[in-house]
């Protein structure tokens, strides 16, 4: 499933990234779901992942995936990647997609 959605940060706005147009009080992302056997999840994870990538590949943006530590993930999550595209204007990378499986939350 997806879903295109319309979302606000409150945190935005403060600090070093708060410069240029990198992080928005207000964004529409897309959302992709699926609702799979708990055997199936962390396989549907990597097809979510390999997706994202696929996209970045396209577009020949430089980009890192980070396997994101337990102190990262939100409530939800039990396990997450972000993927962080190379971004010129801040001379570092920032991230552009995440993909998270939250098991039975």
């Amino acid at each position: 499933m997806c879903a295109f959605s319309h979302c606000f940060r409150r945190e935005a706005g403060r600090g070093q990234e708060s410069k240029g147009l990198y992080r928005l009080h207000q964004f529409s992302k897309v959302e992709m779901f699926a609702l799979t056997q708990p055997s199936e999840s962390d396989k549907v994870l990597m097809e979510f992942v390999d997706i994202q990538k696929e996209i970045l590949d396209e577009l020949q943006l430089p980009y890192r995936i980070l396997n994101m530590s337990t102190e990262e993930l939100g409530a939800a999550a039990y396990r997450k990647y972000d993927i962080e595209a190379w971004m010129p204007h801040r001379q570092d990378y920032g991230e552009v997609c995440s993909a998270s499986n939250c098991t039975s939350y």
